[in-house]
C-alpha cells in the first residue's frame, strides 16, 4: 500500500511540474497570439490536449507541444517559444481563411475531430476556470 502511493505521488509531481512548463510559457504564447491575431486561450488548449500538459514523448524529445506534423512524423523544434510561434502563424493562416471555429480547424488540424473538439474545450474551460492561474 504504501509502495503504490509512493508511486502515485510520484507520479502526480510529475504531471504537476509538466503542466507548469506549459504555464510558464504564458508570455510567449500571449506574444505570438497578438502577433497572429489568434486566441491564447484557444493555443494554450491545443498545447495541453496535444501533449497531454507536456508529457507527451514529442513534448520532451521534439519541443513539439502542439502535435505538429512534418514529412516524416511530428515536427522537431530547437525550443517550445519555436513551437509556439509555429502554431500561432498555424492558426493566424487558418483564421484568415475563415476558419475559426473549433469544429473547422478540427477539419484540417487533427483526424480525429471529435475527441479532439473535446479534449481542447476541456481544456479551453479549464484555463478560463483558472485551473492553472491566470492567463
Amino acid at each position: 500500500m504504501r509502495v503504490t502511493m509512493t508511486i502515485l505521488t510520484g507520479l502526480m509531481m510529475v504531471l504537476t511540474a509538466h503542466s507548469e512548463i506549459l504555464s510558464a510559457l504564458r508570455p510567449a504564447i500571449r506574444e505570438a497570439a497578438a502577433k497572429h491575431g489568434v486566441d491564447p486561450v484557444l493555443m494554450e488548449a491545443i498545447m495541453r490536449h496535444e501533449s497531454a500538459n507536456a508529457t507527451s514523448s514529442a513534448a520532451r524529445k521534439k519541443n513539439n507541444l502542439a502535435g505538429i506534423m512534418g514529412r516524416r512524423g511530428q515536427r522537431r523544434f530547437e525550443s517550445k517559444e519555436e513551437c509556439i510561434n509555429n502554431l500561432a502563424e498555424i492558426l493566424g493562416k487558418h483564421h484568415a481563411k475563415g476558419r475559426v471555429t473549433l469544429i473547422q480547424l478540427s477539419r484540417v488540424y487533427c483526424e480525429s475531430h471529435n475527441s479532439w473538439i473535446r479534449g481542447v474545450t476541456y481544456y479551453m474551460n479549464s484555463i478560463r476556470k483558472g485551473k492553472w492561474g491566470t492567463l
